[in-house]
């Protein structure tokens, strides 16, 4: 699998909402929604998608959307903004069901690919029916032991080059930014003694340094602008501006640097 952001924004509009759930049959995807704040209805406007700690500087897909969402629904402000991650799988369906054939107690339900509310509950109920041993006719759809050698080879080998790419890429980065340009709230790749260093400086011009190299497999993160995180390109794991973790599959920080 791999990891797969989207961005989503929550909005005043002096539209009165027409009811229902939509989502764009083109690309790039956009999703519409609604719900209640304080007896306040809000516009839930989603979309843009790109792997983990790959594409392009991420502020720019809040403002894709909010462009389309001025474009069509007389927006007066907005309110929030989010992203979220989901786990893909090589053949877009979830894994849901026992780990691996010899293990029957054990059971696992992932890769949702951004359809968790219908997935999940899918889920829920099949893995119900496997743990009472009760028929279920989708059960080998869903095995996550499941695979069928074309195109799933053709898909295994083009991720698993993508992670390559993004590894050497990462190790063989060359920088001249130093610490000095560093503003508050501002991030960047620093070599420091020859060692690829992720540097950040907080509004109270505190300087956090963190050692780039992800606790999962050792590719090198990338600074995420409009959520303030190190993201790693390769597995989705991400992490805070002083290393700790938010996302695996990373388990451990990232090793901090002091100044």
């Amino acid at each position: 699998m791999y990891a797969d952001r989207s961005y989503i924004l929550a909005a005043k509009s002096d539209l009165q909402y027409p009811g229902g759930m939509y989502i764009t049959a083109e690309t790039p995807t956009r999703s519409i929604r609604k719900t209640m704040m304080d007896g306040e209805e809000l516009w839930l406007i989603g979309g843009e998608s790109h792997k983990t700690g790959q594409g392009d500087s991420t502020i720019t897909y809040y403002e894709a959307l909010q462009y389309f969402a001025t474009q069509h629904f007389s927006i007066s402000e907005f309110l929030y903004r989010w992203s979220a991650q989901d786990l893909v799988t090589l053949d877009k369906m979830p894994y849901i069901g026992r780990v691996t054939e010899k293990q029957d107690n054990v059971f696992v339900a992932t890769g949702y690919r951004k359809w968790g509310m219908t997935n999940g509950t899918a889920a829920a109920k099949l893995i119900r029916n496997l743990i009472v041993e009760k028929e279920c006719r989708f059960e080998e759809l869903f095995t996550p032991s499941r695979f069928q050698a074309d195109p799933a080879i053709k898909k295994f080998m083009s991720y698993n080059l993508d992670v390559a790419k993004h590894l050497i890429k990462g190790k063989l980065e060359y920088t001249d930014a130093n610490l000095d340009d560093l503003k508050k709230g501002e991030a960047n790749i620093i070599r420091i003694n020859g060692k690829r260093t992720g540097a950040f400086r907080d509004e109270e011009n505190n300087l956090h340094l963190v050692d780039t190299t992800c606790t999962h497999l050792g590719c090198e993160v990338d600074w995420n602008k409009a959520e303030q995180s190190w993201d790693c390109p390769c597995h989705g794991s991400r992490f805070t501006h002083t290393g700790e973790v938010i996302e695996g599959p990373a388990v451990e920080p990232l090793k901090r640097i002091e100044p």
